[in-house]
């Protein structure tokens, strides 16, 4: 099986080689893993340094999203599957393959389309996505019952995360800690520690050009208490300590159908550690309420004060709950589980293809 990844990922991605020495010195996750095992060459930017010098000459002149998709099309024959990953790429390529009768099997990795521009899309775009790996229930919902999705097409991916980087490390618990940009509820946060005296580290990324709703909460909030901190485009290593000092973590989530946040709950649960999250629709499928970590209603600042001062004054709890969340990773939500389902059912399609 020889297969095609079609990602968004900048021309500065290292080379597999590299990624491979950050992995084996334990600074990164695994993430080579999908494309070793299923043999898999990744396009991105890099990717278009390949082609003909007329196409990367018409490239230069176009935006890079629009570049791969017709670069994965070009070379689309080469290859026994395409996967695209996400729907930002996965819905025009589907409608661009419209545009060649005859191409190999297509699968989608597809994480949020229930907004009206993504459904809209994905109406006419599935007729040339073979199969749909949703990664959230409420998504996957959405799909059968407001776009009446062929059930055949729809996988219940599931999220993932490589818990042998993300780990238990035994350190001295002195805080609890958040982290992530995408619908943060920080102000909720902020007003519910203000009080609590509790330190708390909220590691979050800027993205660039990009007005988050978060940001402005911090604004308004300020002076912010001397027990928080912010930590602005931290590394990956610099988080996982913070995951690993925190007694548990809390998700503050602003109301989404969206599984906002599963990266963070995996990466805490799988760090043994418990997580306190928004109860918001889109985030449903990995927290155990009272097993694995709390619930409270979103933008609800004394539910939250008070679930944190609760778990903090009961750290017995907080640590059984945290053996619990990373046993659960353990079963259902490692990276291994996660690439070998996106495998099988690569391999399951193409044979149904060659059936036909």
């Amino acid at each position: 099986m020889k297969t095609l990844t079609l990602v968004s990922a900048g021309q500065d991605r290292p080379s597999l080689s590299e990624l491979e020495n950050l992995e084996q010195d334990d600074k990164i996750p695994r993430i080579t893993l999908f494309e070793k095992s299923l043999h898999s060459e990744i396009m991105n930017e890099r990717y278009l340094l390949g082609a003909p010098h007329f196409r990367q000459f018409v490239y230069r002149l176009i935006p890079t999203q629009i570049a791969l998709l017709l670069e994965a099309l070009f070379v689309s024959k080469r290859y026994d599957a395409i996967i695209s990953w996400p729907e930002q790429l996965s819905l025009p390529f589907g409608l661009l393959l419209r545009l060649r009768p005859s191409h190999p099997p297509h699968v989608a990795v597809i994480y949020w389309i229930s907004t009206r521009k993504k459904a809209r899309l994905l109406k006419v775009a599935h007729k040339h996505i073979d199969k749909l790996l949703i990664v959230s229930t409420s998504q996957s919902e959405f799909a059968r019952t407001e776009l009446a999705i062929p059930e055949s097409k729809i996988i219940d991916l599931g999220m993932y995360v490589d818990h042998r980087f993300w780990r238990p490390m035994n350190n001295q618990t002195d805080l609890i800690c958040t982290s992530g940009r995408e619908l943060r509820d920080y102000g909720t946060l902020i007003q519910a520690v203000r009080e609590l005296g509790i330190r708390c580290h909220i590691g979050a990324v800027v993205m660039d050009g990009k007005k988050d709703v978060w940001i402005q909460q911090v604004d308004e909030a300020q002076p912010l208490p001397e027990h928080l901190t912010i930590g602005y485009n931290e590394k990956i290593g610099d988080i996982r300590n913070w995951y690993s000092r925190s007694r548990f973590v809390v998700l503050p989530l602003l109301p989404s159908l969206q599984a906002i946040g599963s990266t963070v709950i995996l990466e805490a649960m799988a760090m043994g550690k418990a997580v306190i999250c928004s109860r918001v629709e889109g985030q449903r499928d990995i927290i155990e309420e009272g097993k694995t970590g709390l619930f409270v209603p979103p933008q609800d600042p004394r539910a939250l004060r008070d679930a944190i001062a609760y778990l903090w004054n009961n750290p017995h709890i907080a640590e059984q709950m945290g053996k619990e969340g990373r046993k659960k990773v353990e079963q259902h939500f490692t990276l291994d589980q996660w690439v070998n389902r996106i495998k099988d059912v690569v391999q399951e399609t193409i044979e149904e293809r060659s059936e036909v």
